[in-house]
C-alpha cells in the first residue's frame, strides 16, 4: 500500500471563467494536497489562457494541456472525451484518477476520502461520493441535501452488483451516472480509458470489474445553469444513443460480463439498450412537442429499428399531450371557474341543503 498516492485530478474546460476559477480553488484547496492538477484547456478564450497560466505561476501541482482549437463539434459532439480526456490520462501520473467538468465543485475532504476509500480495500478499483446540485451562484439544494432519495449503498460493495442495481432503476446511483467516479489508474487503462459514452462506460465497462467504494460524506457538487451541454444537445436530438450502442460493441461489454455468468451479461446488454430506448421516446416525444423536428429527427434515424423504442413510444405521448393539456389550458380554466363562481356557488349551497333535507 503506497501511504501518501499521488492523485490526478483532470478539468475540462473552454469558456466559462467564473466557474473554472470556483472549480479549480475547491481542488487546490483540498485537505489532501499530494495532488497533480492537470487542466485541459479547450481551445479557451484569452481570459481562459491568462487564468491559468497564473494559476500554474501560484501553484506547481497545476499544469495545463492546451489544444488550440476546440476539439468539440457540433456534429460530433463526444469526440472531445476520447481525444481531450485520454490524452490528459497518458499525460497524467497518478496512481488514482478523478475527471470533471469546469462547472462541477468538490467538498473540502473529497479526495481524501476517495484516498481512504481505495486504501481501505484492496480491491477497490473506483470510489465515488455523492451528488448533490447547486444552482448557477453556487447556492447548494438544501432539500436535496438533506432529504436524498438515491444513492444508498454501503461503502463497499461489488462493482458489478452496483451496476446491476442502477440498470433495474434502484436508488444505488444519482438519476443519471455522471462522471461521478475516481479510479485507480491502472484499472481505468485496462478497460479502455475514457469511452465516448464517457459516463455510462465508467459504469458499465470499468466499476463493474472489482469493488467499489463510496463515501456519503464527500460531495460533488454538480451546477444546474442554462450553459449546461446535456440540455443544449438534447435539444438538437444528441442524447448519446448512438455513442452508448457503439461502447456495447466497440469494447465487447457482454464479453467482458461473462464473467459473472453468460445469462447476466445477456441481461446486462439487453438492459443497457432498453433503458436508452426509453429515454430516446422520452426526448424524441419532447422534441416533436416542441416542435423541435431536426431534434426529433435525429433521435429517430438512431433507435427506429429498435422494438422498444416502439413500444415506449403510446405511453410517451399520451404523458406528453396531458402535461400539455394541462399547461395549456390550466390557466384559462381557472379564469373561467373564477369568473362563473358567483353563479355555481349558490348553486352548490342549494345542493348541498337538498341533499341534507
Amino acid at each position: 500500500m503506497i501511504s501518501t498516492p499521488l492523485f490526478s485530478v483532470i478539468i475540462h474546460t473552454y469558456d466559462r471563467i467564473g466557474f473554472l476559477k470556483q472549480s479549480c480553488e475547491a481542488v487546490i484547496n483540498q485537505t489532501y494536497d499530494r495532488l497533480e492538477i492537470i487542466i485541459i484547456d479547450n481551445g479557451g478564450p484569452s481570459e481562459i489562457k491568462e487564468y491559468l497560466s497564473g494559476l500554474t505561476l501560484q501553484d506547481n501541482r497545476c499544469k495545463i494541456l492546451n489544444y488550440e482549437e476546440n476539439q468539440f463539434s457540433w456534429n460530433d459532439p463526444m469526440q472531445f472525451y476520447p481525444i481531450c480526456f485520454n490524452d490528459a490520462l497518458m499525460f497524467s501520473k497518478g496512481n488514482y484518477i478523478w475527471a470533471q467538468e469546469d462547472d462541477e465543485i468538490i467538498s473540502n475532504e473529497y479526495i481524501e476520502k476517495m484516498v481512504q476509500l481505495f486504501q481501505g480495500h484492496s480491491e477497490c478499483i473506483s470510489a465515488a461520493g455523492r451528488a448533490v446540485s447547486i444552482d448557477s451562484r453556487g447556492n447548494v439544494n438544501k432539500e436535496e441535501l438533506d432529504n436524498r432519495k438515491s444513492n444508498y449503498r454501503s461503502r463497499y460493495m461489488p462493482g458489478h452488483l452496483l451496476a446491476l442495481q442502477n440498470l433495474e432503476g434502484k436508488n444505488v446511483l444519482f438519476s443519471s451516472p455522471g462522471m461521478i467516479f475516481s479510479f485507480r489508474r491502472n484499472a481505468l487503462l485496462q478497460y479502455g480509458g475514457f469511452h465516448r459514452a464517457c459516463e455510462y462506460h465508467q459504469l458499465y465497462g470499468v466499476v463493474p470489474f472489482g469493488i467499489t467504494g463510496f463515501d456519503d460524506t464527500a460531495h460533488l457538487f454538480w451546477r444546474r445553469h442554462e450553459g449546461q451541454l446535456n440540455k443544449a444537445l438534447a435539444s438538437q436530438g444528441w442524447i448519446g444513443t448512438k455513442e452508448l450502442f457503439s461502447m456495447v460493441d466497440d469494447l465487447d461489454i457482454e464479453a467482458k460480463w461473462r464473467v459473472f455468468g453468460d445469462d447476466t451479461a445477456r441481461y446486462v446488454v439487453k438492459q443497457i439498450k432498453k433503458n436508452q430506448t426509453r429515454t430516446a421516446a422520452v426526448w424524441f416525444v419532447i422534441n416533436l412537442c416542441s416542435l423541435r423536428m431536426g431534434g426529433a429527427l435525429r433521435i429517430f434515424r438512431d433507435t427506429w429499428r429498435v422494438f422498444s423504442f416502439w413500444s415506449f413510444l403510446p405511453g410517451r405521448l399520451w404523458r406528453e399531450n396531458q402535461r400539455f393539456f394541462r399547461k395549456t389550458y390550466s390557466f384559462p380554466l381557472r379564469v373561467i371557474k373564477y369568473i362563473l363562481r358567483p353563479v355555481i356557488n349558490p348553486i352548490r349551497r342549494r345542493l348541498s341543503k337538498s341533499s341534507s333535507l
